[in-house]
């Protein structure tokens, strides 16, 4: 009888001790962050605060936690207190498949006080990091420009509501015909572009019923593109990349680079609008 004791008094013990090691084991309960909305705060010199920040990808107390586009449910496994970072995330060169934090965003950081179970909402508001480089903005909203129309069709610059970025303001309009099928901006002065890596991007409001290309000229005449740019029947934001066509072999740094915009008639009645064009570099 002893002996059976001893066995049941083995097992009960081995049970508690178990339960009281995964009992220690439990994560705290989550909390859970929702970013609702973003918005874009810029000064004087950095152009319109037009943004397409799609994602956040978010730290807590330092580690990285994840990726969610904006108004998902994110989680927080935290005690008592947790520091937030949130970084911009965008779609690189528009292609879902390359997402990653904008560079040339500064990312935002806060403290939280937790609570299990609880839902906190926030709508950060996001600025250009100081390091950024604005080589230029373009708005078209008042006279001058930094690009000439060296295509076949001329450009023109249109005020009326539906046709420009916002409903306000004015906005560049590439048009073409079949006797002047082509279409082309060029940036009238070179400018320096970091080369060896370092990270170079155009900002580009859109609205387009056909294909255009962006790219860069190198030296004059080495003229490299980039990127071409889908139709879109509504306005859009891109970032795209120059980084690449920049750093390639041979390199121009002396003499600069200067960016253009290309199309060729592919529809009926071809129309392009463009705004808040913004060359950025570090």
């Amino acid at each position: 009888m002893n002996k059976y004791l001893f066995y049941f008094l083995t097992c009960f013990g081995f049970l508690i001790t178990f339960s009281c090691k995964k009992d220690s084991l439990k994560s705290p309960t989550a909390s859970f962050l929702v970013v609702d909305k973003v918005s874009l705060k810029t000064t004087s010199t950095q152009g319109a605060n037009s943004h397409k920040i799609t994602d956040i990808w978010y730290y807590v107390d330092g580690e990285f936690k994840g990726t969610f586009p904006v108004g998902n449910v994110m989680p927080i496994v935290a005690k008592n207190n947790a520091n937030i970072t949130l970084f911009a995330g965008i779609k690189n060169n528009g292609i879902s498949a390359t997402r990653l934090p904008y560079e040339f965003y500064k990312q935002i950081s806060f403290n939280q006080t937790i609570e299990a179970g609880k839902t906190y909402t926030v709508s950060p508001e996001f600025e250009y990091n100081s390091y950024a480089i604005f080589n230029y903005t373009q708005d078209f909203d008042s006279p001058g420009s930094q690009f000439s129309s060296v295509g076949d069709s001329a450009t023109v610059i249109v005020s009326d509501a539906a046709s420009t970025f916002g409903g306000v303001g004015g906005s560049l309009f590439m048009g073409m015909s079949d006797a002047k099928p082509t279409a082309k901006l060029l940036q009238t002065t070179p400018y320096f572009l970091p080369t060896g890596g370092e990270p170079v991007y155009l900002e580009l409001n859109y609205k387009c019923n056909q294909s255009f290309v962006v790219g860069v000229i190198g030296g004059g005449s080495d003229e490299r593109e980039a990127l071409t740019i889908n139709p879109s029947d509504d306005w859009n934001k891109i970032y795209i990349q120059l980084t690449g066509v920049v750093s390639r072999q041979p390199t121009y740094g002396s003499q600069g680079y200067q960016v253009f915009i290309r199309a060729t008639k592919q529809v009926n009645s071809p129309k392009i609008y463009l705004d808040n064009i913004k060359l950025i570099f570090q």
